[in-house]
C-alpha cells in the first residue's frame, strides 16, 4: 500500500465534499432543523388557546357543572380575557341520554360546540364521566376537564362524609418531586430527565445524520464513479485498497468536521441554559463511541455500497444498514427503565447497536469500566474486520457493471485470497 496515494484520495474526497453547496447546507440547517424538530412540538402543544371551547353537558347530578364552570374560569383565560372553557348545562329532565346525544351531536359536527360531557348519577360509583366529540386526540383538552370534575367530586364526597372543604383541599396539594443525581464520589446535583439524557439524545441524533448523510453521499457517489467509468482510471492510479481507504479517511474527515462544528454549538448552548459542568463529564466517552461508530458504518456501507449499480439501490442500502442506529431508540423506555439489563448489556457490547447504546446507559446509569471497555474493543475489532472483508468486496465490486452480484458471488469475493 502507498500512502501517498491513499492521502492524495483522502484529500481529494474531503476538499470535493467540502466545497459543494449541499454539504454547507447541511452543516447550518442539519441542526436546525433537529433543534426545530425538538423543540417546535413542545412549542405547539404548549400554545395558548384562541377561542372559547364550548361544551355541552348532561349533568344527571345537578352539582357538577357551576362550580366546574367556575374553577375553569378561574384557571384558564385567553389572552382577550374572555374564558378558556364555557359550559353549558341541558336540561336532564326534559331529555334523557340518548336524546341529548341525537340533538347536540349535530351541533358537534356544526362546529358551536367542541365535545359532549355525560355524567351519570352514579358517578361517585363508577367513577367515570363520558367524553364525545369528532376530536379526541386533544389530550390537554380532556386532562383539563376531567381533572377538574374529579376534584369536585371528591369534594362533593368528603363534605358528606363531613370534612372540612379548606383541610381536604389542603391534604390533596400536588407532591413536587425533586431529582437529584449522586454519583460514587459523593457529588449530588440536581438534575432532570432532559439534562442528563440531552447529551445522549443529540450524539445519536448527529451520529444518525452523518450516517444517513455522508452515507448516501459515499454510496451515490461510487455509483456514479461506476456509471462514468471513471472508477477505472482511479483504479489505475491507485490500487482498490488504497482507493477505498482513501474514501474512507476522506469522508471521516468530512463527518468528523461536521461532528465537531455541531458538538461546539450543542455545548455551547447547553453551557448558556445554565447546564452544570458536571453533566458534561461524560463528553469525552460519548465523542469516542460517536467516532467509532461513525467509522463503522463508514467501512460498512463502502464493503455494501461498491455491490450497488444503482442510485435506487444505493439508498435502499443506507435505509437498511441505518436500521441498525434506531433499533435501541425503539428499545429506550427499556434502556432508561433499567441501564444494566441483559437486552440493554446485550445491545451496548453488539458493535452495530453500541454507539447508541451505550451512549444511553453512560448518560442514565455509568457502567462498569470493564463493559466500556470491552464495548470500546468489540468496536474496534469489527472495524478493523469490517474494513478487511469491505476491502475484498471492493477489489472486484467496484468494476461490475449491469448487474448486482448475487450473493453466491459475494461470498467468492469473499473466499479470494
Amino acid at each position: 500500500m502507498r500512502l501517498h496515494n491513499l492521502l492524495t484520495v483522502a484529500q481529494w474526497e474531503f476538499i470535493e465534499k467540502v466545497r459543494t453547496k449541499a454539504f454547507v447546507v447541511s452543516l447550518v440547517l442539519t441542526p436546525l432543523f433537529a433543534a426545530a424538530m425538538a423543540v417546535l412540538p413542545a412549542l405547539l402543544a404548549s400554545r395558548a388557546d384562541q377561542t372559547t371551547k364550548r361544551f355541552a353537558v348532561y349533568d344527571e347530578t345537578a352539582s357538577l357543572v357551576q362550580p366546574a364552570q367556575q374553577r375553569l374560569t378561574e384557571k384558564y383565560v385567553l389572552a382577550n380575557g374572555n374564558p378558556a372553557f364555557e359550559l353549558l348545562a341541558v336540561d336532564t329532565q326534559a331529555m334523557n341520554v340518548p336524546t341529548f346525544l341525537q340533538q347536540y351531536a349535530p351541533k358537534v359536527f356544526g362546529e358551536e360546540f367542541t365535545g359532549l360531557v355525560v355524567i351519570r348519577s352514579d358517578v361517585a360509583q363508577t367513577r367515570t364521566i363520558e367524553y364525545r366529540s369528532e376530536n379526541v386526540s386533544n389530550i390537554r383538552e380532556i386532562e383539563r376537564l376531567s381533572t377538574t370534575f374529579e376534584k369536585l367530586l371528591a369534594e362533593q364526597l368528603a363534605l358528606k362524609s363531613g370534612i372540612n372543604a379548606n383541610l381536604f383541599q389542603e391534604l390533596n396539594k400536588p407532591l413536587k418531586t425533586k431529582t437529584v443525581k449522586i454519583s460514587k464520589s459523593g457529588d449530588a446535583k440536581e438534575a432532570g430527565f432532559i439534562q442528563t439524557f440531552g447529551l445522549a439524545y443529540g450524539s445519536v441524533i448527529v451520529l444518525f445524520i452523518l450516517v444517513v448523510v455522508t452515507g448516501q453521499i459515499l454510496v451515490r457517489g461510487l455509483v456514479e464513479e461506476k456509471s462514468n467509468r471513471i472508477i477505472e482510471i482511479l483504479i489505475s492510479s491507485c490500487s482498490p485498497f488504497e482507493l477505498m481507504m482513501g474514501k474512507l479517511l476522506g469522508l471521516s474527515g468530512l463527518g468528523i468536521v461536521q461532528a465537531t462544528v455541531w458538538a461546539i454549538a450543542g455545548l455551547g448552548i447547553m453551557l448558556y441554559s445554565g447546564t452544570p459542568l458536571s453533566l458534561l463529564a461524560n463528553v469525552p466517552l460519548v465523542v469516542v463511541f460517536t467516532l467509532l461508530g461513525y467509522v463503522l458504518y463508514a467501512s460498512l456501507l463502502l464493503g455494501i455500497g461498491s455491490l450497488t449499480t444503482t442510485e435506487q439501490e444505493a439508498q435502499q442500502v443506507t435505509g437498511y444498514v441505518t436500521l441498525f442506529l434506531v433499533l435501541p431508540l425503539a428499545m429506550i423506555i427499556s434502556v432508561l427503565q433499567s441501564p444494566n439489563s441483559t437486552l440493554a448489556k446485550a445491545m451496548s457490547l453488539f458493535p452495530l447497536t453500541a454507539p447508541t447504546a451505550m451512549v444511553m446507559r453512560i448518560s442514565v446509569l455509568m457502567p462498569a469500566w470493564w463493559e466500556i471497555a470491552l464495548s470500546i474493543g468489540l468496536m474496534l475489532a469489527s472495524i478493523v474486520v469490517v474494513t478487511y472483508f469491505s476491502a475484498k468486496i471492493f477489489r472486484v465490486a467496484i468494476l461490475v457493471y449491469g448487474k448486482r452480484p448475487t450473493l453466491p458471488e459475494v461470498i467468492a469475493f469473499l473466499r479470494e485470497p
